[in-house]
């Protein structure tokens, strides 16, 4: 019951924002995030979600992934910080440390463009504490900010929710 009332609650806290309208011109029903100077589009049966991670200026979720906590277990986050050095550095040092835990496992690391702004791509592992999740972070500097976009799955739905995280990197546009 609980899991229901969260949900409800999050569709709620949607419905009034007023930071969200609904289009198709993808070809499929989406919803579009349009605050904090970042614009995407997402998933119609997804929501807008609060996070608790710093620096968080937009989060979505999929409501149906709640789990007995509350906590949505397939997410798209994204965080924003202000560059200190250059962006490879500021990569560098989070994912050595990060990797120092062995609770986490890099997948694969790669260069990309996104929306025409070079960008760090790393997918990687977590597992601990009976969960086994597979994150992909993207981090894209404009300006004097870096962005670091976090889509999170359990390792087994993944690749099933790609088409999802895709959807949201693709349409992500600053204002």
């Amino acid at each position: 019951m609980k899991k229901y009332i969260t949900v409800l609650f999050m569709v709620l806290a949607v419905a009034v924002s007023g930071c969200t309208s609904t289009t198709t011109d993808t070809g499929n029903s989406t919803k579009t995030f349009s605050q904090n100077n970042i614009s995407f589009e997402y998933p119609l049966n997804w929501v807008a979600a609060n996070s608790l991670a710093n620096d968080t200026v937009a989060a979505v979720a999929d409501p149906s992934s709640v789990d007995d906590r509350g906590l949505a277990q397939v997410s798209v986050v994204i965080q924003v910080r202000e560059l200190k050095g250059n962006l490879y550095d500021m990569y560098r040092e989070n994912y050595d440390t990060l990797f120092s835990n062995s609770s986490y496992r890099r997948v694969s690391e790669s260069n990309t463009t996104i929306n025409g702004y070079g960008a760090v791509e790393n997918i990687y592992l977590e597992t601990g504490n009976g969960t086994h999740k597979k994150r992909r972070a993207i981090w894209i500097q404009r300006d004097r900010n870096v962005y670091v976009i976090l889509c999170t799955a359990p390792a087994d739905r993944f690749d099933s929710e790609k088409k999802n995280f895709d959807l949201i990197i693709s349409t992500l546009r600053f204002l």
